[in-house]
């Protein structure tokens, strides 16, 4: 497929990025999920343990978009992901052959850096792309790969069901093993990088960030106002850290209540599917909200999270467990996509990428840290980490009151896209 830009703008090739992201989300869920119920359920890994080689690749995450971009810039962008589409499966084959923590854990920090050369340079790809294309076209290609990734983690998630239900975990493991493969000769078809010009017209990004799972537009007017920038930059840190760590909760601890029922793990790959769809459509719901609905929309999210943190002390049979879990998406999905449009509209408006690396930052925190934590809380009691989103929801909820106050229906401005 080839995409052309106005008038003499030079031609490219978008569909070995999306076909990238979407091989790379369907295995990587795959195997992800299988490799967790493989140490849970047949290695027997305790829960600390597991916890530390969750968070791995998360939390090296948080450094890796500077390496990745100091490599990129000597290499080039096509090469980066050429060479991390190469790297990428003998790492993650790596990790079938010997599963001792240590060496799982080192396998893992090296695929969280060399991660730092994939989703990065996807984004700058996709923006190289906008400034030679027509508006309708630059949409469309940001549109095509958000569901390249985000269908490609849920069909991942329900083939992965399949494998394990009639096979086993570990035959999965090797199946989405042979998958990653199909990004080397796919990542070759991408064109070699081109200087483009930075357009001075009106700019319109849509981007997505894959760690958490999530979809986010910003826009950028001359001489216009976001109106996002009526919120605090820190009221986007607190709906992240709270996404993050809530999210990391609920699928770390699914699969404990499994064992704790004496169940197979196969429902854990339907369970995470629904949660991610459910994500999907709380992200897409926010992109059409004006900047009143969207400020209600996160007060839904975190007392949504908090009722259903509260709940499972009162209702904790495990089919209650997986449909609250699965719905427990969508409310994320409202506070994903709230925060990141406070995040991205700031940057527009100062013109600095300092608010999108904090961001990074804090999701790594979340998403990282998190298991960690969880690991040791659920070898004392796996009731008590929802305490954590119950106590701290309320907190947050009081203090995002406070900070958008001042933020009400008579007073709020829409621009049109």
């Amino acid at each position: 497929m080839l995409a052309t830009g106005e008038q003499t703008s030079p031609s490219y090739r978008s569909w070995p990025i999306f076909w990238v992201a979407f091989i790379r989300l369907f295995y990587v869920s795959i195997f992800e999920r299988a490799l967790f119920n493989y140490l849970l359920w047949d290695v027997k890994i305790s829960e600390s343990i597991l916890g530390f080689i969750s968070s791995a690749g998360a939390i090296a995450y948080i450094f890796a978009p500077i390496l990745g971009q100091f490599i990129t810039s000597k290499i080039g962008i096509r090469t980066a992901l050429i060479s991390t589409s190469i790297i990428t499966p003998l790492l993650t084959g790596l990790q079938i052959l010997y599963s001792e923590p240590w060496f799982l854990i080192i396998c893992r920090v090296s695929l969280g850096l060399v991660m730092g050369l994939y989703w990065p340079n996807c984004m700058n790809m996709l923006s190289r792309w906008q400034k030679i294309s027509t508006r309708e076209k630059a949409k469309r290609n940001f549109r095509n790969f958000n569901f390249s990734w985000n269908f490609g983690f849920i069909f991942g998630l329900i083939f992965g069901y399949i494998w394990a239900f009639f096979i086993s975990d570990y035959i999965s493991l090797i199946i989405s093993w042979c998958l990653s493969f199909m990004l080397i000769p796919i990542s070759f078809f991408i064109n070699k990088d081109s200087v483009i010009q930075i357009s001075k017209e009106e700019l319109e990004i849509h981007l997505e960030n894959p760690i958490i799972e999530e979809d986010f537009k910003m826009i950028a007017k001359i001489n216009g106002k976001p109106t996002m920038m009526s919120f605090p930059i820190v009221f986007s840190w607190i709906g992240i850290i709270f996404l993050a760590t809530s999210k990391s909760i609920f699928q770390f601890s699914y699969p404990f209540f499994l064992v704790a029922n004496s169940l197979d793990s196969h429902s854990t790959y339907l369970v995470q599917g629904g949660l991610q769809l459910a994500q999907l459509s709380g992200l897409t719901l926010i992109n059409v909200m004006n900047v009143y609905k969207r400020k209600i929309s996160m007060f839904t999210g975190v007392i949504a999270l908090v009722v259903i943190a509260t709940t499972i002390y009162f209702f904790d049979t495990i089919w209650y467990i997986a449909i609250i879990f699965s719905l427990s998406g969508f409310f994320l999905g409202l506070i994903h996509g709230t925060s990141m449009k406070i995040m991205l509209d700031y940057g527009a408006t100062k013109n600095t990428g300092r608010y999108s690396t904090i961001n990074e930052i804090v999701i790594g925190i979340g998403f990282g840290v998190t298991p960690i934590v969880a690991g040791f809380v659920v070898e004392v009691n796996l009731y008590v980490i929802f305490i954590y989103i119950i106590a701290s929801g309320i907190v947050f909820l009081i203090i995002l009151i406070y900070l958008s106050r001042n933020i009400k229906r008579s007073k709020e401005i829409i621009i049109k896209a």
